[in-house]
């Protein structure tokens, strides 16, 4: 497998990605997957060359094939003093400067193909592998500049997943709104 920029790639292989299920017992979560794919084939090359996000793509043995992709962009955290003390109850303490402003990175999008949902590699999951290439590509841009946290907004059926990383949900899910789950990027370097 290879790790590129999505300005590396032919356009055609980002027009076969689908992270789409076959059925839904959700109307929305499928219409966030279609976002999603919509992101990938209509907005992230010209993000990407905007210099708005990074978007990176796992590319099959091959090179024929889209395994997955994430999009990363610069971000900050409001962690207000109600919320630092619900974080600290949940073992969970950062440290306090003078602002309640962090640095993080958010991880915009993240998917896997439908071909390769729940399948593995060299016995671990694909999933996992890509998060290992987010994790990685954090940690480096952290070893470089200051970045507390790791920030994302998790469909319903992602939330399981990024809960396994230890995101721990800072925002609940609130009417249209995903909720809100952070990392604390100090755990990368331990």
């Amino acid at each position: 497998m290879k790790l590129i920029q999505i300005t590396d790639t032919d356009r055609k292989l980002l027009e076969e990605f689908s992270c789409l299920f076959s059925d839904y017992t959700s109307e929305d979560l499928r219409k966030d997957h279609e976002k999603i794919d919509i992101f990938l084939k209509e907005e992230a090359t010209t993000h990407h060359l905007n210099h708005y996000v990074r978007t990176y793509l796992l590319l099959n043995e091959t090179e024929d094939k889209v395994i997955g992709f994430f999009s990363l962009f610069n971000d900050e955290i409001k962690v207000t003093n109600g919320k630092r003390s619900s974080l600290k109850f949940k073992g969970f303490t950062i440290y306090r400067p003078e602002t309640d402003i962090y640095p993080s990175i958010r991880l915009h999008q993240f998917a896997i193909n439908n071909e390769f949902q729940g399948k593995f590699y060299q016995g671990i999951k694909y999933s996992d592998y890509l998060m290992g290439h987010v994790l990685a590509t954090i940690k480096e841009v952290a070893a470089k500049s200051g970045c507390m946290f790791i920030g994302l907004e998790a469909t319903d059926n992602s939330l399981k997943f990024y809960k396994s990383f230890n995101f721990i949900e800072f925002k609940k899910k609130d009417n249209n709104k995903l909720p809100f789950l952070i990392f604390k990027v100090a755990d990368l370097f331990e």
